[in-house]
């Protein structure tokens, strides 16, 4: 019976979503109450929370701010809402073409919970 328990808190461990910061793969989520988090995105590095890179492949995005834009939401870690003004975003993203670019100078918010 311990056996079992033990398997099954590391199953549950191990099918939970990554950390928000470890977001792999995002949704855009049409509706903002559907949404992990909003964003609002923007030309300027400097201005923003955050910087991302954009994975072109779910599978060479394994490391913080690489994002992967998943077309369906079942097989996404969080769903993003964009945000088109600034001041309803939880965070301020921009994009980079570099990946030693992609940081983050603000905690990524988390709803889910």
């Amino acid at each position: 019976m311990r056996v079992a328990l033990i398997t099954l808190s590391l199953l549950a461990a191990s099918l939970a979503a990554p950390p928000p910061a470890q977001a792999l793969s995002v949704y855009l989520e049409e509706t903002k109450a559907f949404a992990d988090f909003s964003v609002y995105v923007t030309e300027t590095k400097a201005f923003a929370d955050c910087v991302i890179y954009r994975e072109k492949t779910k599978a060479f995005a394994s490391e913080p701010f690489h994002w992967y834009f998943e077309p369906t939401k079942a097989f996404a870690d969080r769903a993003v809402y964009l945000e088109s003004t600034k001041a309803f975003a939880d965070l301020v993203i921009a994009y980079t073409e570099t990946k030693a670019f992609a940081t983050c100078k603000k905690p990524i918010p988390d709803k889910r919970h």
